[in-house]
């Protein structure tokens, strides 16, 4: 069997919900941070709500992103994404959030966080064409395809490499080992004539300038 480990987020976390259990919201919101992993999709929604209805105005906090950090110990780049996704999931698969909400909603089957985020940077970039992404959708939230796998089977096809990115990418290819090239010859011990030292410096340099600029 394993063990529990009670970390001292878990503890205060856990104080802070029977502090505040007279406020059934802010209590459910709480319980549902310290679940994050298991209910990403209740969080999100909890915290959707939250936001909407300016709920952490009435529990003495500045802003929302100080009632996330110091209540729920969720940073803004985490909160992001947790709302991002739910509403990604709001406008373009509603099904998955009903589903969640049903009645059946333990067995449901919900995607990871992450392969919500695959499908949601897909349909910006409209890579793929509309058939391609409504079967990326339909793998990803009804039959529950893992983030990694989804990568493997459509990256190619929803985020192809572009002339531009291959530029990009030897540029900086080029831009690193000339670097490296530099700092050999540089040092000291360097079986490289100083004359000539001197001039690959100068048409390192010569390359950087025109690769960087």
């Amino acid at each position: 069997m394993g063990t529990n480990i009670i970390t001292k987020t878990d503890r205060e976390m856990e104080d802070r919900m029977l502090a505040v259990s007279s406020d059934p919201e802010r209590a459910d919101t709480l319980q549902k941070a310290r679940a994050f992993k298991r209910t990403w999709l209740e969080l999100a929604e909890a915290l959707a709500k939250v936001q909407h209805e300016t709920a952490w105005e009435r529990w003495g906090f500045t802003d929302f992103d100080a009632y996330c950090r110091k209540e729920l110990h969720l940073r803004s780049s985490t909160v992001a994404k947790l709302l991002g996704s739910y509403r990604f999931l709001e406008t373009s698969a509603p099904r998955v959030i009903e589903r969640a909400r049903g009645p059946e909603r333990e067995q449901a089957a919900i995607p990871s966080m992450a392969s919500v985020e695959f499908v949601k940077k897909a349909t910006d970039r409209n890579a793929a064409d509309p058939e391609t992404l409504e079967q990326i959708q339909r793998v990803a939230f009804d039959e529950g395809m893992d983030s990694s796998l989804l990568a493997k089977k459509f990256k190619d096809v929803a985020f192809p490499v572009t002339a531009s990115d291959k530029r990009d990418k030897l540029r900086g290819a080029i831009a690193q080992t000339a670097r490296r090239l530099s700092q050999l010859i540089a040092e000291d011990g360097s079986p490289v004539p100083k004359k000539l030292a001197i001039q690959l410096e100068e048409l390192v340099g010569e390359l950087l300038g025109t690769i960087e600029n």
